[in-house]
């Protein structure tokens, strides 16, 4: 997987061969079949690497928080720490993927809804009418994969990402109503 995230961020999704994984890889074609039916099914395998690895990191979050505010926010970081702990996947994922296949496109909607319902229920729980709730939590999620499609596609540092993550839980905080919170530096557990 680690040659194929190679391949795919150097080449994009439709000019990357299987034969170039496997050279990158140092391994045969057979080996390669072994692990994965096709090129898609590879794609989609750093795919859901990137989204498992998201959220593994946000339902740790979660796990310690006391308030439904607490919750949004720490989902929030999650979110940030968990993109920036692998940059290549995180492009290769967000940027390669998007328009290269209706399969792709599907599943990049149904992990954008996903984390969106963690925000519509934390905004309810909030107090939030539901009609707020599902038109912030979905405006915040595209507010938020812009400002990472920017991040990936301009190089621009992890602070830089940071930065603007901040800025945006400003404006959705205050439109919501809410305290801003911050999470970002703390450790899982919550210390």
């Amino acid at each position: 997987m680690q040659a194929a995230q190679r391949v795919f961020s150097q080449h994009g999704y439709h000019q990357a061969t299987i034969r170039a994984i496997v050279e990158s890889a140092n391994c045969a074609t057979g080996t390669f079949y072994l692990y994965f039916a096709s090129k898609e099914d590879c794609f989609l395998a750093l795919m859901d690497k990137l989204y498992g690895n998201i959220m593994e990191k946000i339902l740790t979050a979660r796990r310690h928080a006391e308030s439904p505010a607490e919750k949004l926010g720490r989902s929030f970081w999650a979110v940030v720490e968990g993109l920036s702990r692998d940059t290549e996947l995180t492009s290769v994922v967000l940027v390669r993927a998007a328009g290269a296949n209706a399969l792709f496109e599907e599943r990049l909607w149904r992990v954008r809804d996903a984390f969106a319902q963690f925000i519509v229920d934390d905004l309810r729980e909030c107090g939030l009418s539901a009609n707020q709730a599902r038109i912030g939590g979905h405006a915040c999620v595209g507010a938020l994969a812009e400002v990472v499609g920017v991040w990936v596609r301009s190089d621009q540092s992890d602070q830089e990402l940071a930065e603007a993550f901040e800025e945006i839980e400003r404006i959705f905080w205050v439109g919501w109503g809410l305290t801003q919170l911050r999470y970002r530096n703390q450790d899982q557990d919550g210390k």
